[in-house]
């Protein structure tokens, strides 16, 4: 449970820190471009850290790595309280970015030699995302944004002091030497292609997604509860449903769900439309959420490498989104961000059933009849193209 617990308060901690941060920007003299260009350099410091780290954990063993990325990112957030002008708050949003990258993958193999069911501890994740979205605005009113990264760092640093009772084991002395970050991207390759073309189109449409919702005549109010009915779906899917499935079929159905989705969104009449559509994008996105991880990971020598590249996936793929978004929308609108979204959904789907096909049609098959062999792990794929 405390693995849990740490993963629901880094993720809480995380969204309040992130919720007002194009805000903060502006205050300190950011236009609109340096907010873009704000959002993209944190998200390639945390890939390069967590590529970096999570690689280095199956070498070296997980403790450090969660250990010391919580207390870095406890202190890199509360750094970003003292930024005087846009400058500084790049610096400490760099530095910020580069702390986050180096707990999350050693988190997820730590929940993988715990045998812990990794769709519980990724329910917590998004309660994580609920609980921060509510508390941002709350903590913003009254203290000012600075407030929202002493908060913020609070919950960093308990989290950290929850990982010091861990028992993370040291990694096995005589164990094989760890595949390379390219060794597993392929191995593992239909599995990352797939989630970072569906989440492209996800992100072309997030990044525009509050105009949208406004033409259609919602306010902040509704708003918010877009995403609170989104998230408390997941954490419902998550915490009930996706450790009994198959990782393979959570996976294509997370995908395939995703193009309905965002179908659905381009029939909206109004708003009201919308509501109901977050339920299936809840169940969308934590069936290919933990599907996927799940499929990279379950049966792998090398968990923390797989992780950190499926998160790296998840960041580059909002640098990608809102950039590819932002060069449409003068041509269609959001409508046309929507049909785009849905139909690189779709191929994702494809790429991935496809694959999937063909690494069973290379599969050898034996020509003699054989004893039979333990059932493989369910999201084993070594094979999976």
């Amino acid at each position: 449970m405390r693995v849990r617990l740490a993963n629901f308060l880094a993720t809480t901690a995380t969204t309040i820190a992130g919720t007002f941060i194009p805000l903060y920007a502006h205050q300190l003299g950011a236009d609109d471009v340096g907010v873009g260009l704000l959002a993209t350099a944190a998200a390639l410091a945390i890939v390069i850290t967590n590529l970096i780290c999570g690689h280095a954990a199956d070498r070296y063993g997980t403790r450090v790595f969660i250990v010391y990325g919580l207390l870095a990112s406890a202190i890199s957030t509360l750094l970003q309280v003292f930024a005087f002008d846009f400058g500084s708050l790049v610096l400490f949003r760099v530095l910020n970015g580069l702390a986050l990258g180096v707990y999350p993958a050693a988190l997820i193999s730590h929940v993988q030699a715990s045998k812990e069911r990794l769709g519980r501890f990724s329910a917590f994740g998004s309660l994580g995302w609920t609980a921060g979205s509510l508390l941002a605005g709350t903590i913003a009113t009254y203290f000012t944004i600075r407030g929202t990264f002493v908060a913020a760092s609070l919950l960093f640093f308990i989290a950290y002091l929850l990982a010091l009772r861990f028992g993370v084991r040291p990694p096995d002395p005589n164990g094989e030497k760890p595949a390379s970050l390219w060794e597993v991207f392929l191995r593992h390759r239909s599995t990352f292609l797939s989630v970072l073309i569906r989440h492209i189109g996800a992100h072309m449409i997030w990044a525009f997604w509050p105009l949208f919702l406004q033409k259609l005549g919602a306010d902040y109010f509704w708003i918010g509860v877009t995403s609170a009915i989104n998230t408390g779906t997941q954490f419902l899917v998550m915490y009930f449903l996706t450790d009994r499935a198959w990782s393979t079929g959570l996976l294509r159905l997370g995908l395939f769900l995703s193009s309905v989705t965002f179908m659905t969104f381009a029939l909206a009449p109004n708003f009201w439309w919308i509501l109901p559509t977050q339920i299936l994008l809840g169940i969308s996105w934590a069936t290919l959420y933990v599907g996927g991880l799940r499929a990279a990971t379950e049966g792998n020598p090398n968990p923390s490498t797989a992780s950190a590249i499926f998160t790296s996936v998840l960041n580059i793929s909002m640098v990608i989104g809102p950039a590819l978004g932002a060069a449409i929308v003068p041509i269609g609108g959001y409508y046309a961000l929507i049909y785009v979204g849905a139909a690189l959904a779709f191929v994702a789907f494809l790429y991935r059933h496809l694959s999937l096909v063909r690494a069973r049609a290379l599969t050898p098959q034996s020509p003699c009849p054989s004893p039979p062999s333990p059932l493989p792990q369910r999201g084993e794929g070594k094979k999976e193209g």
